[in-house]
């Protein structure tokens, strides 16, 4: 970043956005001395090399130690998914400082090379080629689930997840926390085949590795290593943690631990104080298995995955293709030099990619029905909130390509009309003014790749692509009509991911692809995500409204009431009941018919009695 190392200590912050891509863990010498610092270390590098995880090390003039951890490429967490592990592993390592990194504002942490309060500066363990490496190549794209399975904490954690802590979650936090239980939920049911003691991890999130040998000696011979569980309680789940990830179901685990199999002897020596140890080894296993199901990271290089429709959709009605002419022309004249621009060409390619896979048309014109949120991912990840504000622009513009003929009620969502743009001149195409150069691209969703790069990028590169032939700077600029400021920065930016190239003065394709700069950055992940999460929120809107609509119900009307009107004898029985408990009142004295029955008891009265009176 500069040419010159700093004179004073120099830091970088720990989280963009609030998500972090580099566990940074800080080893401080202070009260435990330095020869403290390099046990937690080496303990820790230990625990890391067990579960796919690269480091950076370097140490300062006082002792302390810094551990760089890179997560996988494309792959990031929060501050409330690192957090559990964080204090797992701060109850084990004395000299961890988690501070840091669990400060999303503010937490930042001094690179190696920086300078040193004490005088001189951190120096980097190995070679820089070495620490370059780790940190292009990251680490295992499971290894915080793999970390929290090692050091035992999977029950706690999968405590956490569980009926009673959803509940109280949701009545305290609201609407987001019954989202995340609900997202928790899905999750764990798309990873999970089979139902009750056969229910296991689907075979693509199994891990193959054998187990770490601290993990198989404690299921072997019950040896505890303190170091890394502080009770047996947390080595028995570790143990178990890692059949599940493994594939195991609680029938196999059952039959292993309660055979005779020697390999096992430590964990059945583990369970044998609970009065059905069966029963132990299923509900621990449960634990695990929605646990490793919820927290297992998606792939985020899966090379079988292709973001179709991105190109263009050949088989569109002719009457979607040129609306999405019209209305992207109209948005580029009405929309020039503002700066929701760019948004607003991407949710007019979505809505016309709606009207294409799921619209129809009534007499002659494409009307689409899709909620903000499939058209917040149809439009590359653009925010919910940020389509929605953009609909609403749209649809109050004078001469807007976008009518709103019906409004949404319930899971219906709002009706558009795609009417023809005023004030544009659609017999042009979508051609330039004079080059008769391709500007806008076919019907299709937007690539997520442009809500990494940024969405003022894509109309630029799509002009490229679409263009027969190579094209100058200037005619490009003209073209796309933008700045020329701005342009040129814009097309840097294309130029340093290698999605173009300028060759002689003209603008082409370069190396880089889409697709690969997807993979790159794990969006296959964050799509599947966006849509997980959109299916939660369908969940939740569902149940609010089976309950709007149940209280709005009237109550049945009540049944008939049949009221005594004394002019019968009383029943006899419902009478005893009620003055049962009344022992200080006297039946006869308070029955009004005690008179009328006088005169037709068959039986004398006896001397001193109310009747003989």
């Amino acid at each position: 970043m500069t040419t010159r190392r700093p004179v004073v200590p120099a830091a970088v912050p720990l989280y963009a956005r609030g998500r972090a891509r580099v566990i940074a863990l800080d080893f401080d010498a202070k009260h435990h001395g330095s020869d403290a610092v390099c046990a937690d270390v080496g303990r820790v590098l230990g625990w890391l090399a067990e579960c796919g995880g690269r480091a950076v090390v370097d140490s300062s003039t006082s002792g302390g130690r810094h551990v760089l951890v890179p997560l996988a490429p494309g792959q990031s967490a929060g501050v409330d998914e690192l957090r559990p592990l964080l204090t797992l592993l701060a109850a084990r390592l004395p000299t961890l400082d988690i501070v840091p990194m669990t400060n999303p504002a503010t937490g930042c942490i001094t690179v190696p090379g920086s300078a040193c309060k004490e005088g001189s500066h951190r120096i980097l363990h190995g070679d820089l080629d070495t620490a370059v490496d780790a940190l292009i190549v990251g680490s295992h794209p499971a290894l915080l689930t793999r970390l929290g399975a090692l050091l035992g904490g999977t029950a706690a954690a999968a405590l956490t997840g569980g009926d009673t802590a959803s509940t109280v979650a949701t009545r305290s936090r609201g609407h987001a926390a019954a989202v995340a239980t609900e997202i928790e939920a899905i999750t764990a049911a798309d990873r999970i085949v089979g139902v009750g003691a056969a229910a296991r991890l689907h075979p693509r999130w199994c891990r193959s590795t054998p187990l770490p040998a601290p993990v198989a000696a404690f299921a072997a011979t019950g040896r505890l290593d303190t170091a890394r569980w502080p009770s047996r309680s947390e080595a028995r789940q570790s143990v178990v943690t890692h059949f599940v990830l493994a594939g195991g179901t609680a029938a196999d685990i059952t039959a292993r631990v309660l055979g005779a199999d020697e390999a096992y002897a430590g964990l059945r020596a583990a369970y044998q104080h609970y009065r059905t140890p069966a029963a132990a080894i299923a509900r621990d296993t449960a634990r695990a298995l929605t646990w490793a199901a919820s927290s297992l990271p998606d792939p985020v290089r899966d090379t079988g995955h292709e973001y179709k429709l991105t190109g263009g959709r050949g088989d569109a009605p002719e009457i979607v293709r040129s609306w999405l002419v019209s209305a992207q022309r109209w948005v580029q004249s009405r929309y020039a030099g503002r700066r929701d621009r760019w948004t607003t060409h991407a949710v007019i390619q979505a809505l016309a990619w709606g009207a294409a896979v799921a619209g129809e048309v009534v007499e002659g014109v494409p009307v689409v029905a899709l909620g903000g949120r499939s058209l917040s991912t149809a439009a590359g990840l653009l925010p919910e909130t940020t389509v929605r504000d953009t609909l609403t622009r749209l649809r109050d513009a004078p001469g807007s390509p976008v009518l709103l003929i019906e409004r949404g009620a319930g899971q219906n969502a709002d009706r558009y009309a795609l009417v023809p743009a005023k004030g544009v001149d659609a017999s042009a195409g979508d051609s330039g003014p004079e080059t008769g150069t391709q500007l806008f691209a076919g019907v299709g969703t937007v690539h997520p790749v442009w809500s990494v790069l940024g969405y003022r990028h894509r109309m630029m590169y799509d002009a490229v692509a679409a263009a027969d032939t190579p094209m100058s700077v200037e005619t490009l600029l003209q073209l796309v009509r933008i700045g020329r400021s701005s342009g040129y920065e814009t097309l840097l930016d294309l130029r340093i991911t290698g999605l173009l190239t300028v060759a002689d003065g003209l603008v082409q394709l370069g190396t880089a692809d889409l697709d690969t700069l997807a993979h790159r950055h794990g969006l296959g992940a964050a799509v599947r995500a966006r849509i997980v999460r959109h299916r939660a929120e369908r969940v939740i809107w569902r149940d609010w409204l089976a309950a709007h609509e149940a209280a709005r119900t009237a109550p049945p009307p009540p049944g008939p009431i049949l009221v005594d009107d004394g002019t019968g004898p009383p029943d006899e029985g419902l009478w005893d009941a009620i003055m049962a408990d009344e022992g200080l009142w006297d039946r006869r004295q308070f029955d009004p018919y005690a008179r009328v029955r006088r005169f037709h008891t068959p039986h004398a009265p006896v001397a001193g009695s109310p009747r003989h009176h």
